[in-house]
Protein backbone atom coordinates (compact mmCIF):
# COMPACT_ATOMS: atom_id res chain seq x y z
CA UNK A 1 0.00 0.00 0.00
CA UNK A 2 3.02 2.26 0.38
CA UNK A 3 3.03 2.59 -3.41
CA UNK A 4 -0.56 3.87 -3.35
CA UNK A 5 0.31 6.55 -0.80
CA UNK A 6 3.43 7.57 -2.71
CA UNK A 7 1.44 7.84 -5.95
CA UNK A 8 -1.22 9.83 -4.10
CA UNK A 9 1.42 12.15 -2.67
CA UNK A 10 2.81 12.89 -6.13
CA UNK A 11 -0.71 13.14 -7.54
CA UNK A 12 -1.27 16.09 -5.21
CA UNK A 13 1.06 18.06 -7.50
CA UNK A 14 -1.40 17.37 -10.33
CA UNK A 15 -4.12 18.80 -8.09
CA UNK A 16 -1.89 21.83 -7.54
CA UNK A 17 -1.52 22.30 -11.31
CA UNK A 18 -5.29 22.01 -11.70
CA UNK A 19 -5.72 24.68 -9.01
CA UNK A 20 -3.28 26.99 -10.81
CA UNK A 21 -5.10 26.40 -14.10
CA UNK A 22 -8.41 27.19 -12.43
CA UNK A 23 -6.98 30.38 -10.89
CA UNK A 24 -5.49 31.52 -14.22
CA UNK A 25 -8.86 31.05 -15.94
CA UNK A 26 -10.57 33.01 -13.13
CA UNK A 27 -8.08 35.87 -13.14
CA UNK A 28 -7.92 36.25 -16.93
CA UNK A 29 -11.55 35.73 -17.91
CA UNK A 30 -14.49 36.26 -15.59
CA UNK A 31 -13.00 37.96 -12.52
CA UNK A 32 -12.31 41.30 -14.26
CA UNK A 33 -15.87 41.26 -15.53
CA UNK A 34 -17.61 40.16 -12.29
CA UNK A 35 -15.67 41.84 -9.48
CA UNK A 36 -16.86 45.42 -10.05
CA UNK A 37 -20.50 44.32 -10.08
CA UNK A 38 -20.96 41.43 -7.70
CA UNK A 39 -17.96 41.41 -5.35
CA UNK A 40 -16.37 38.08 -4.54
CA UNK A 41 -18.48 35.93 -6.82
CA UNK A 42 -15.46 35.21 -9.01
CA UNK A 43 -13.84 33.39 -6.09
CA UNK A 44 -17.05 31.54 -5.30
CA UNK A 45 -17.42 30.43 -8.93
CA UNK A 46 -13.74 29.47 -8.94
CA UNK A 47 -14.28 27.33 -5.84
CA UNK A 48 -17.09 25.48 -7.60
CA UNK A 49 -15.11 24.95 -10.81
CA UNK A 50 -12.11 23.88 -8.71
CA UNK A 51 -14.20 21.28 -6.88
CA UNK A 52 -15.50 19.94 -10.21
CA UNK A 53 -12.03 19.84 -11.78
CA UNK A 54 -10.55 18.17 -8.70
CA UNK A 55 -13.27 15.53 -8.79
CA UNK A 56 -12.61 14.77 -12.46
CA UNK A 57 -8.87 14.29 -12.03
CA UNK A 58 -9.32 12.33 -8.78
CA UNK A 59 -11.81 10.08 -10.57
CA UNK A 60 -9.31 9.49 -13.40
CA UNK A 61 -6.48 8.87 -10.93
CA UNK A 62 -8.43 6.28 -8.95
CA UNK A 63 -9.82 4.64 -12.08
CA UNK A 64 -6.28 4.18 -13.39
CA UNK A 65 -5.34 2.40 -10.13
CA UNK A 66 -8.17 -0.11 -10.71
CA UNK A 67 -9.41 -0.35 -7.11
CA UNK A 68 -6.13 -1.32 -5.46
CA UNK A 69 -7.08 0.62 -2.32
CA UNK A 70 -9.49 0.44 0.61
CA UNK A 71 -11.89 2.99 2.09
CA UNK A 72 -9.32 3.59 4.83
CA UNK A 73 -6.75 4.36 2.12
CA UNK A 74 -9.17 6.85 0.55
CA UNK A 75 -9.62 8.57 3.90
CA UNK A 76 -5.85 8.74 4.46
CA UNK A 77 -5.14 10.26 1.04
CA UNK A 78 -7.99 12.75 1.42
CA UNK A 79 -6.53 13.89 4.75
CA UNK A 80 -3.04 13.96 3.23
CA UNK A 81 -4.24 16.14 0.34
CA UNK A 82 -5.93 18.54 2.76
CA UNK A 83 -2.79 18.83 4.89
CA UNK A 84 -0.56 19.40 1.85
CA UNK A 85 -3.00 22.02 0.56
CA UNK A 86 -3.20 23.78 3.92
CA UNK A 87 0.59 23.91 4.18
CA UNK A 88 0.95 25.20 0.62
CA UNK A 89 -1.83 27.78 0.94
CA UNK A 90 -0.59 29.09 4.27
CA UNK A 91 2.99 29.46 3.02
CA UNK A 92 1.84 31.05 -0.25
CA UNK A 93 -0.54 33.46 1.46
CA UNK A 94 1.90 34.45 4.18
CA UNK A 95 5.13 34.79 2.20
CA UNK A 96 4.02 35.53 -1.36
CA UNK A 97 0.76 37.42 -0.87
CA UNK A 98 2.01 38.81 2.48
CA UNK A 99 -1.28 38.24 4.27
CA UNK A 100 -1.42 38.26 8.04
CA UNK A 101 -2.50 35.10 9.84
CA UNK A 102 -5.80 36.83 10.66
CA UNK A 103 -6.38 37.44 6.94
CA UNK A 104 -5.46 33.85 6.11
CA UNK A 105 -7.87 32.51 8.74
CA UNK A 106 -10.63 34.76 7.40
CA UNK A 107 -10.57 32.85 4.09
CA UNK A 108 -12.26 30.00 5.98
CA UNK A 109 -15.24 32.09 7.15
CA UNK A 110 -17.96 30.43 5.08
CA UNK A 111 -20.60 32.37 7.03
CA UNK A 112 -19.16 35.51 5.41
CA UNK A 113 -19.38 34.10 1.90
CA UNK A 114 -15.93 32.50 1.73
CA UNK A 115 -16.01 29.15 -0.04
CA UNK A 116 -12.43 27.93 0.38
CA UNK A 117 -13.39 25.49 3.17
CA UNK A 118 -15.66 23.65 0.71
CA UNK A 119 -12.73 23.10 -1.65
CA UNK A 120 -10.83 21.48 1.21
CA UNK A 121 -13.81 19.33 2.15
CA UNK A 122 -14.06 18.23 -1.48
CA UNK A 123 -10.51 16.84 -1.25
CA UNK A 124 -11.74 14.52 1.48
CA UNK A 125 -15.09 13.59 -0.08
CA UNK A 126 -14.09 13.29 -3.76
CA UNK A 127 -12.07 10.07 -3.41
CA UNK A 128 -15.08 8.34 -1.85
CA UNK A 129 -17.52 9.66 -4.46
CA UNK A 130 -15.16 8.81 -7.31
CA UNK A 131 -14.63 5.31 -5.91
CA UNK A 132 -18.36 4.80 -5.64
CA UNK A 133 -18.86 5.96 -9.22
CA UNK A 134 -16.05 3.72 -10.46
CA UNK A 135 -17.49 0.69 -8.67
CA UNK A 136 -21.01 1.48 -9.81
CA UNK A 137 -19.98 1.66 -13.47
CA UNK A 138 -18.03 -1.63 -13.27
Amino acid sequence: MQNFYLKSFFFWFILLLVAFFNAIIRETTYKPFLEPYIGTWAHQISSLTGIILFFIVIFLFLKKLKGNYSKKDLLIIGIMWIILTLIFETIMNYFWRELSFEQIISTYYFWKGETWIFVLISLLVSPFLANRLINHSS
